[in-house]
């Protein structure tokens, strides 16, 4: 059992006035599974409502749902008529199919984000989301850490809620992975540190934030022979106890001598200079953001002390604000505080490596989740502090740090959670990861023919899960002991001391 957000209680649409005239557009990347010869299945939004049952004449509707029809011919046409073997007529499923809650259509006079020939599928996926959480605009500064602390239970240990509330690019690849030459996360993030030269010397003090259900720590020991790490303290800090139990458990399984800590990152409970390498993975966009008005920014004068924090920063920080800035805009303080607090905690020489999703130039922007929302990392706010601290940096996306091939074929996300509820009704195993074409036959064998809509992407293509948004940050404080460095030539090897 896992917990579950709960979504906005919705009625069902009144099919009359101008929603009659309203065009319909099925969404796209719509996965059907044929179970019986006139029985397809397709799954709702909300894992709370049982499966949509549909015979040839509910498809049929569904498939009409082109941008072209409206509403009221739709109803006219399979208003009476049985669209499914639990014996609904097209009415009840045309009045619920647009809502949130089932989100396999969507009512307007224009497509999402008015683009007729290519619709802005994304904008209506924020606006499902919003829906869905009942939630609009920015939901207040303790927010996010009252989400963490206390809304997430024991029911959360298990996979579930990574595979439905906030996917992780490292819990899509937990699983060896061909798009990853056949390794996880965690074990080519580690082949990519040992690459850089941070386990030479190998770190005496590991610090982990926000280690999710611990997998990353696991496949990061599984890359080390024993005798490496020998020697090494492994740190799990995390403000959710269930998912520290975890990252301790499988932190042990991956051969590490482990503590957790519940904590908050944003107040690191290290004594200064105690650490040699934090890895900090998709955790940024959970820290505290703040709201500031126009009034605010304009004389530097905050209404709250954390506000008042927040400005100061910008000040400190010499962030440039527009002449005319919006009347209201996010800021990222808890990632700024983070940094100063891998700046205090970090011995000498010590590194940091971060990674999470964010802009370059604007304000950062809400992310609708169930449950909760999540915020944009403003990543040339945060380059500008860590440079201000004294850190020594590089910045470059994800992608690009792991060595990732842009065209590799994986499976469209949403196709993966929808077969998991499949098999979940048929109680086949099925886990939410990446999938190529060689791997999903592997793992549905007989039933892989019987889907319809699978769609591939690209790694690279924003329409599977926006890889290119994820930034990474390598840091190092300077003073660490010189390193003998070298060039080879003829065999030969010159030495130098840095």
């Amino acid at each position: 059992m896992i917990m579950k957000a709960v979504a906005a209680i919705r009625n069902p649409l009144s099919l009359t006035g101008d929603t009659l005239t309203l065009l319909a557009w099925h969404i796209p990347d719509l996965v059907a599974y044929q179970h019986q010869p006139d029985e397809w299945w397709l799954a709702p939004l909300d894992d709370d409502l049982p499966l949509i049952r549909l015979n040839h004449t509910g498809l049929d509707l569904l498939r009409a749902m082109n941008g072209h029809t409206a509403v009221g011919t739709l109803l006219e046409q399979y208003g009476t008529r049985i669209c499914g073997p639990d014996g609904q007529p097209g009415s009840w499923h045309l009045e619920r199919w647009a809502t949130p809650n089932y989100s396999l259509c969507y009512y307007g006079t224009e497509p999402p984000g008015g683009h007729r020939h290519k619709a802005k599928w994304d904008v209506l996926l924020q606006q499902v989301r919003e829906g869905w959480s009942g939630q609009d605009g920015f939901e207040g500064e303790h927010h996010l850490e009252e989400f963490h602390h206390h809304e997430l239970t024991e029911s959360s240990r298990d996979d579930g809620h990574f595979d439905l509330i906030e996917t992780t690019v490292s819990h899509l690849f937990r699983e060896p992975s061909e798009a990853l030459d056949g390794l996880t996360y965690g074990r080519l993030l580690m082949r990519q540190l040992r690459r850089l030269g941070w386990f030479v010397p190998k770190p005496k003090v590991m610090l982990e934030i926000g280690g999710g259900l611990g997998y990353l720590a696991q496949e990061l020991g599984k890359d080390l022979l024993p005798f490496e790490k020998q020697g090494v303290t492994y740190l799990s800090l995390d403000i959710t106890q269930p998912f520290l139990n975890l990252q301790v458990a499988r932190a042990k399984a991956g051969g590490w001598n482990v503590t957790g800590t519940r904590a908050n990152a944003e107040q690191l409970p290290l004594a200064d200079r105690s650490v040699d390498l934090v890895i900090d993975n998709e955790n940024m966009a959970d820290m505290t953001p703040v709201q500031l008005t126009k009034q605010e920014l304009l004389s530097g004068v905050g209404v709250t002390t954390q506000h008042q924090e927040a400005l100061d920063w910008i000040r400190r920080l010499r962030l440039p604000i527009e002449a005319n800035p919006p009347d209201s805009v996010i800021f990222n303080v808890g990632p700024i505080r983070f940094v100063a607090e891998l700046w205090r905690v970090l011995k000498p020489g010590g590194r940091a490596f971060l990674t999470e999703f964010g802009i370059e130039q604007g304000w950062p922007a809400p992310v609708k989740l169930p449950g909760h929302t999540e915020y944009e990392v403003q990543y040339s706010h945060l380059r500008q502090a860590v440079r201000w601290l004294g850190f020594q940096e590089r910045y470059l996306s994800l992608p690009q740090f792991l060595g990732l091939k842009p065209d590799t074929k994986v499976l469209c996300t949403g196709a993966t959670y929808t077969i998991q509820r499949f098999c979940q009704s048929l109680n086949r195993p099925f886990a939410v990861r990446t999938y190529s074409e060689k791997e999903l036959q592997q793992a549905l064998g007989d039933m892989l023919p019987k889907l319809q809509g699978l769609h591939y992407h690209d790694l690279a293509d924003p329409a599977w899960f926006g890889l290119q948004d994820f930034k990474v940050l390598l840091l190092e404080k300077p003073g660490g002991t010189p390193k003998a460095q070298f060039t080879e030539n003829k065999g030969y090897r010159w030495y130098s001391q840095k």
